[in-house]
């Protein structure tokens, strides 16, 4: 399954810059709730990206907040890229709706930085290990759960391809938690150490000994796009009921500087890759080299 380029990223900017038009021409929320027959609520969901708009319906807000119409087509490009329909919305009978916003972003993002407290990250699992995952936190959900693997395999190609850039620091608990037996674990630690040599993946160990550091209220995942002025960075924090968006420039600057902080704390990749090492020859059973 190819997971290709969402159009999540487009509505967002599309809607940064219908706020930015609205508020250069003193017009608010009601103004445009009234000319588009909706509600206050939908306008303020076009605005944040979270829902798109049909060209008839751009190009009328264009006209009433006097848009020279030379500078229409970019914006009913975007208009009209963001309507389409991308691989995490063909899935959302197995994806949350928060998930499958931020998996679109993801799809996008050219870098991504996640700290994870208990659990290796969805990118970087095995698909055994992910199986066993999705049975451990969804079992309630009744989801079909290989195709939710599957779907989680596949928003794995662009790391394996080289495409897209990781950085990643576990905390020592996500290596040692067995999640599916012995033998899941040590290939699942085993594709750790393979991930950990490609020039485009930094994989880092926040050991038990680096004591209290930024991140004790939580993992979260920072996504960073190419153009950082024009895409500011977003936060994502999952959780039990889907997930939560940061994309506020302060609250984005905080994690950044967490996760900064966080290098500094962590064992250095080279000492990270012993480190799990070391906990794959304490698992009982056949070694596997690495």
């Amino acid at each position: 399954m190819t997971a290709p380029r969402g159009s999540t990223l487009r509505r967002r900017r599309l809607g940064h810059e219908l706020r930015r038009l609205r508020e250069t021409a003193k017009r608010t929320h009601v103004d445009l709730a009234t000319l588009l027959d909706c509600s206050q609520a939908k306008v303020s969901k076009i605005e944040s990206g979270q829902l798109g708009m049909r060209t008839v319906e751009l190009r009328a807000v264009l006209e009433y907040l006097d848009v020279p119409t030379e500078e229409w087509e970019p914006l009913l490009t975007l208009a009209k890229e963001s309507n389409q329909r991308g691989l995490w919305r063909k899935n959302d009978d197995v994806v949350t709706t928060k998930f499958a916003t931020y998996a679109a972003l993801e799809a996008e993002a050219v870098d991504i930085r996640i700290y994870q407290a208990e659990v290796v990250p969805g990118l970087l699992q095995t698909e055994e290990y992910a199986r066993t995952v999705n049975q451990a936190t969804r079992w309630r959900e009744g989801i079909d759960l290989d195709r939710d693997t599957e779907v989680r395999m596949a928003r794995q190609e662009r790391v394996l391809t080289g495409e897209l850039k990781l950085w990643v620091i576990l905390n020592e608990a996500a290596i040692r938690r067995v999640v599916g037996g012995e033998q899941v674990m040590r290939e699942q630690l085993q594709h750790l150490l393979e991930l950990g040599h490609q020039p485009h993946i930094m994989l880092q160990v926040l050991p038990f000994s680096s004591g209290a550091h930024p991140a004790m209220t939580g993992p979260f995942e920072i996504a960073r796009f190419a153009d950082r002025s024009l895409d500011p960075d977003v936060v994502y924090l999952e959780n039990q009921t889907g997930g939560l968006f940061m994309e506020d420039a302060a609250d984005s600057a905080r994690y950044n500087l967490a996760f900064d902080s966080l290098i500094g704390h962590a064992y250095d990749p080279g000492r990270s890759a012993k480190l799990i090492g070391r906990v794959i020859d304490e698992l009982p059973g056949e070694p596997v080299p690495y």
